[in-house]
């Protein structure tokens, strides 16, 4: 199976005389050029920007473009280019799924949002380049992006499959998204790119200041709703808000996943079981 990829278009040229168009995009930092049907280059409403796309090579070795699936962003070239230079060591798809999740906010009042994580260039570079913990899950370079990515997917999309109104959605998924970016709050001020442990729920809320505040004189009751997912939890906390629970078992989910992953990394495909701190861990391969 052929999996979709993330490519920014350059171009869409119809030929004059051949039922064909030839189709000029930027993928892995390299130009390519691809010919696609004059059929789908018109069902695309777009010739220039990010899009995520079917490809495979024919007989002669020429790349063929076999759908096309524009994507919606705020997003320049330039700093399309520079995300996937940030990330190009560890996972340039992360790129187009982290945009595609942006250009699912389509309310006014979180777009402070995506303005804010587009144009803090010195934020997202850390944002994308961090680990997520010390020693638990996604503790590597770039572990901070993805596990903010899958936290965001999973949640966003079981909210919407699940009823949840479309501003629940959108909010879950913009806590979702940054509901670990304060862990890159000591490095930033430390001039490190280095974890540091620390509380990092309440480096949240520093470092989304600007946003929070124009949320706040935008929509009071959102504004209520994405604090209460970002904030700390006390013991005994009483969720007030159904999203909450779809969040945490997002984060669950992919943390645990993650962990597990990580424990096997080094086995055998075989090896169905290890010893994590004395517990039994097991997993199941293609049998």
């Amino acid at each position: 199976m052929i999996k979709p990829i993330f490519v920014w278009i350059k171009s869409v040229k119809f030929s004059a005389n051949l039922p064909t168009a030839n189709c000029e995009f930027i993928s892995s930092n390299c130009l390519i050029n691809a010919i696609t049907s004059a059929e789908i280059a018109r069902i695309c409403p777009v010739n220039y920007g990010l899009a995520q796309m079917v490809i495979s090579h024919d007989h002669q070795g020429n790349t063929v473009v076999c759908a096309i699936k524009p994507i919606s962003t705020k997003c320049t070239e330039q700093q399309y280019r520079q995300m996937v230079s940030f990330v190009h060591e560890y996972n340039e798809g992360l790129v187009g799924r982290f945009l595609r999740l942006l250009s699912f906010v389509t309310i006014h009042e979180l777009q402070p949002f995506i303005d804010f994580i587009l144009n803090k260039e010195e934020i997202l570079k850390l944002f994308m380049r961090s680990e997520a913990s010390f020693k638990h899950h996604h503790c590597y370079k770039g572990g901070l992006f993805e596990h903010s990515i899958e936290v965001a997917e999973m949640t966003y999309q079981n909210a919407k499959y699940l009823g949840h109104s479309d501003v629940e959605c959108q909010t879950g998924l913009i806590a979702a998204l940054f509901h670990d970016i304060g862990k890159i709050y000591p490095a930033l001020h430390m001039n490190s790119d280095k974890y540091i442990a620390g509380p990092h729920e309440s480096y949240t809320f520093a470092l989304l200041a600007k946003p929070l505040g124009q949320l706040g004189t935008l929509n009071s009751r959102i504004f209520s709703m994405l604090s209460e997912l970002l904030a700390a939890k006390p013991y005994g906390h009483k969720t007030r808000y159904a999203i909450e629970h779809v969040l945490k078992q997002a984060d669950r989910s992919s943390a645990e996943s993650n962990f597990t992953k990580t424990q096997f990394k080094e086995l055998p495909s075989h090896y169905y079981f290890t010893k994590v701190n004395g517990n039994v861990m097991y997993r199941l391969n293609s049998l």
